[in-house]
């Protein structure tokens, strides 16, 4: 669930240079018409898990208030926030009171110059002193998302920062995205196999954990460094793609449902809104079929407006 397409960071991954055309503000859902939309969708159609998105979702004014909303929401066993961790220092205390405590945090590079470069202005100080805040207020699992961009080199030094500090590494193959040079850098990207020699090469021998197990929705797969007793994982979504097992489906900020990050077919949600619940439910059924014959090719739109 995106709640802004905004973000205060300019990713090579996600957006061009001179950013995106935002959404004007009167064209983006309301709060309470998110918090209404996630009622329906678990009361309608059984679902548990919301993670709330952007852009970046601490720029949307009063969060704290949606947070509120959907964490007293019977029925979601699993709510989560992504975010590039920039205000966490001042928000991780607020989130927690509001009843969030699953975190994500996207974090490409633990190197300042590396950082400023990837985020063209970011401040790694930042973002890093805002996750051991999340941590110290007791989010819990805190999880670190790594993007592998060309050039990667620091699978290393992120599975001892990480595995140190108790925050669970993932580090993820790079998607094709919505404009050349994002497509450019995808296919130069290192993938899961780099990835792990690299590790092997550094740390001996990792072992996959649950590799029998197969658990709706699980994109990650889990490893083990038996010499550090360090876990990491990765989610391959290149190598190893998962369209087949995946059970996801996304709300932009402005009320439009995806059921792909390669599709650019929506369902926009705000005409129905109003509709009496069965209505409701029979439009986004109908669309949601759809889901099975969607195909692979590069992203649908900019990743920040979508909540990638």
């Amino acid at each position: 669930m995106s709640v802004t397409d905004r973000c205060n960071f300019r990713c090579v991954y996600c957006m061009p240079p001179d950013g995106v055309q935002l959404t004007s503000h009167e064209n983006i859902l309301r709060l309470e018409e998110l918090a209404d939309v996630a009622q329906r969708f678990v009361s309608l159609f059984g679902i548990d898990k919301i993670r709330l998105t952007g852009g970046e979702p601490l720029l949307r004014r009063n969060i704290e208030w949606l947070v509120d909303k959907l964490g007293r929401i019977k029925g979601i066993h699993d709510f989560a926030m992504t975010t590039n961790g920039m205000l966490l220092k001042s928000k991780a205390e607020a989130l927690y009171s509001s009843g969030l405590r699953r975190i994500n945090i996207s974090l490409d590079t633990l190197r300042p110059d590396r950082f400023h470069e990837i985020t063209r202005g970011g401040n790694l100080d930042e973002v890093l002193t805002g996750i051991d805040v999340a941590s110290k207020t007791g989010f819990n699992p805190l999880k670190v998302n790594v993007v592998l961009l060309p050039g990667f080199d620091e699978e290393s030094e992120f599975m001892e920062w990480a595995n140190q500090n108790g925050y669970i590494l993932r580090f993820i193959e790079m998607m094709p995205g919505a404009y050349w040079d994002y497509h450019k850098l995808t296919d130069n990207a290192p993938k899961m196999p780099e990835i792990i020699q690299q590790l092997q090469n550094k740390f001996g021998e990792i072992h996959q954990l649950d590799a029998n197990i197969s658990e709706a929705g699980q994109h990650s797969i889990r490893f083990e460094i038996p010499l550090k007793s360090w876990r990491f994982e990765i989610i391959p979504t290149i190598t190893n793609h998962f369209c087949d097992t995946c059970n996801r489906i996304r709300l932009d900020s402005q009320g439009r449902l995806r059921l792909c990050l390669y599709s650019n077919e929506t369902l926009d949600l705000r005409p129905i809104l109003a509709k009496p619940d069965d209505e409701f439910a029979g439009i986004v059924l109908r669309f949601a079929e759809k889901k099975k014959v969607t195909t692979r090719g590069r992203i649908g739109s900019f990743m920040s407006s979508i909540g990638g």
